[in-house]
């Protein structure tokens, strides 16, 4: 008895292993698709004085993916922050990059905000727009 049992335990292991290998080989991440074939998107914008700007808006379709925040000099650096919240303090004139990248939601506004009076900067994000996965057809029994 404990033989049969056992057997039939190895055999259950052993198809829900295959089929895991299987589900996971033959899926394809959101990543892999976007850094495959997506599409390089550059957004930039001017800052003067202590304040926030907008850099970018995320579209409402697609998927996008944030690779790299760079900034000008401005003392005290610069809060990145997507639907107001905050993502990334970057530092004076440097450059922060996510890898393999940050997947922002649809329609979020991307903002910069310094802190000093007498900022003269930038702030530029670069990432990957890709278009939304194609429908996956359920089937019917």
């Amino acid at each position: 008895m404990k033989t049969a049992l056992r057997a039939g335990a190895i055999l259950v292991l052993l198809a829900t292993n295959s089929w895991a290998s299987a589900n996971l080989n033959l899926s394809k991440s959101n990543v892999n698709r976007i850094q495959t074939k997506g599409t390089l998107v550059t957004a930039s914008t001017s800052i003067a004085g202590a304040v926030s700007q907008i850099v970018y808006q995320t579209p409402s379709a697609g998927d996008f993916l944030l690779t790299q925040i760079c900034t000008g000099i401005a003392a005290g650096g610069t809060l990145v922050q997507v639907g107001g919240v905050g993502i990334a303090q970057v530092g004076s004139g440097l450059c922060q990059t996510f890898t393999p990248g940050m997947f922002l939601s649809p329609d979020q506004v991307v903002t910069c905000t310094t802190f000093a009076a007498e900022t003269n900067s930038f702030c530029t994000i670069t990432g990957l727009l890709g278009a939304p996965p194609l429908a996956t057809p359920t089937p019917r029994p």
